[in-house]
């Protein structure tokens, strides 16, 4: 448990930096106003469902779990996607550049303990914003009290659920790019390039090689969020972002490691 020390300081240092509140605040800013829109076409749809049109066609009853909840659900893949980037490029990078990181490794802690102090304060922040952010489907489900919406609540918890693992493993991976730099805008940079590049991994078409086609859908992250909206939680993707996550946190320690030995 020696990683505390390094956690209760990356957290407090979260909470009192403005650009914490500043990042935390554009992304709801975005979120909203986009729920606002999604909302509206709903509404919309709902009121115009049952009543032919100019065909004679009456439009089926939108389903508010497929139109809203799920793509909240991917609205909040994307600007995860970029808040990461934000939140994680000053972790090690910050260190290297104030020479502090040299202190840090010369005393009595592992690597692992330093990495999973500060990538456990940054899940901590994640799951703040993830857990804010289901205020929305029960702003959604308050709405409708009353009328014939119906919220699917095992999909809604399949989808958060799924969040929090997308969020750790790119945690993860913004972790390991800051160790790789001392600059933080490079890490940063860094982390939003090779977060868009997995989860476009699946769409690099290799027609001549269909066997490295399957390796590269199999490694995207992209492909592993579907049966999060289905309201399943599968072995399969759990494990993937599980391993992800310890798959760059390793590659991290290594790099101190490697630092740790020049000092």
């Amino acid at each position: 448990m020696n990683f505390l020390p390094i956690y209760r300081r990356e957290l407090k240092t979260y909470f009192q930096s403005p650009s914490t509140y500043i990042v935390m605040a554009l992304l709801f800013l975005v979120l909203g106003m986009i729920y606002s829109q999604i909302m509206v076409l709903f509404s919309n749809m709902s009121a115009q469902a049952g009543m032919p049109n100019m065909f004679g066609q009456t439009p089926p009853e939108p389903n508010v779990t497929e139109m809203v909840i799920r793509s909240l659900f991917q609205i909040m893949i994307a600007l995860i996607l970029f808040t990461v980037p934000l939140l994680s490029m000053r972790l090690v990078a910050e260190e290297k550049s104030r020479g502090t990181f040299e202190l840090l490794v010369t005393c009595p802690i592992s690597d692992w303990a330093i990495l999973m102090g500060k990538y456990l304060a940054l899940v901590t922040v994640g799951v703040i914003v993830i857990l804010l952010s289901g205020l929305f489907p029960v702003i959604t489900w308050w709405a409708g009290r009353g009328s014939e919406v119906v919220i699917e609540w095992p999909i809604v918890l399949s989808c958060w659920l799924g969040l929090l693992l997308i969020f750790a493993a790119y945690a993860a991976f913004g972790v390991m790019a800051s160790s790789f730099s001392e600059n933080q805008i490079t890490a940063g940079v860094i982390t939003l390039i090779g977060l868009i590049m997995w989860n476009m991994l699946a769409s690099f078409q290799i027609e001549s090689f269909p066997r490295i086609q399957q390796i590269f859908t199999e490694l995207a992250a992209e492909p592993h969020t579907t049966n999060f909206v289905k309201g399943l939680l599968t072995t399969k993707d759990v494990a993937f972002y599980f391993l992800a996550s310890f798959l760059f946190l390793f590659i991290a320690s290594k790099t101190l490691d490697a630092r740790r030995w020049r000092v």
